[in-house]
């Protein structure tokens, strides 16, 4: 779809969504369970986090481990969850601030409060290590290697804090002024493109970008893992110049919330038929 039938798509379907409006409190719990555990699950896994869905559930829903993964996948899990419930918590009061102290202040959530170190290459390719300090911006340089092999570098440390200055400005003068589809989606961008923190920039963006959609009466957006490929593709794109794409892949994901949500306004089942084949596939495997 072309980015103006995408936001008339969003639009029309928060008019048929608020027409069926109030929810039942039932309802309304299975969808916000819903669209957080999809959330948490696949903004992690994204990145690299080992936790399956199922393990996902038994952690945040009953605070059951996964035995033999990471802790520290365990801890940045049940950090993400807090975090969403952090802005959940905001967007039900009357401020809402979007400053550096609350980005910094979600990401030592999500990252929890110790310092970590990760693995990375340096700019000619030479493994090494560097440490993590959760709600602090980067000290040192940080890239991406792409698919061609190219390094792709983010803003300078000396810049982040005038980039992420300039970035608050935008976003304040242009919230109220346009889509929250493009308000949301070029924020993530452009958040991206300064990369200020040594890790979780992925998972800040995505957290603020929802923030900037429920702060507009809408759900958040799901970047699927099985979908990571087309979402990395949409962000190299924007690399190249082409904002639009980025923003329309952006709202076929909303679009796809909107739907979810209409589903369970209406009191249609929101189970995915995927949710219980993966627990059926883990059965198997453990008895293989």
């Amino acid at each position: 779809m072309e980015l103006k039938e995408i936001t008339a798509r969003i639009d029309s379907l928060r008019k048929r969504i608020d027409a069926c409006r109030p929810f039942k409190p039932e309802q309304e719990r299975r969808l916000m369970q819903k669209l957080q555990l999809d959330w948490n699950f696949h903004s992690n896994n994204i990145e690299g986090n080992t936790l399956t869905y199922g393990e996902t559930k038994a952690l945040l829903f009953h605070g059951i481990t996964a035995q033999g993964k990471p802790l520290i996948d365990h801890i940045q899990m049940k950090g993400h969850e807090d975090a969403i419930e952090y802005i959940l918590d905001i967007i039900k009061g009357k401020d809402r601030p979007v400053s550096e102290v609350f980005i910094r202040d979600i990401h030592t959530l999500i990252l929890g409060s110790k310092s970590y170190q990760i693995d990375v290459e340096t700019p000619d390719g030479k493994p090494t290590k560097k440490r993590v300090h959760p709600g602090k911006y980067k000290e040192l340089p940080n890239h991406v290697k792409t698919k061609e092999g190219k390094m792709f570098f983010f803003a300078e440390p000396e810049d982040v804090r005038a980039k992420m200055s300039d970035l608050i400005k935008w976003f304040r003068d242009n919230n109220d002024n346009q889509h929250p589809l493009i308000t949301a989606a070029v924020f993530h961008y452009k958040f991206i493109l300064i990369h200020p923190f040594d890790d979780g920039n992925g998972r800040v963006a995505r957290i603020l970008m929802n923030f900037i959609f429920m702060m507009h009466g809408l759900p958040p957006t799901i970047i699927r893992t099985e979908r990571k490929d087309d979402y990395y593709t949409a962000l190299m794109l924007a690399d190249d110049g082409d904002l639009e794409k980025f923003t329309v892949y952006i709202g076929e994901q909303q679009i796809a919330s909107l739907e979810l949500m209409l589903k369970a306004a209406k009191g249609e089942a929101i189970e995915e038929p995927e949710d219980v084949d993966k627990q059926i596939s883990k059965l198997i495997r453990k008895i293989k």
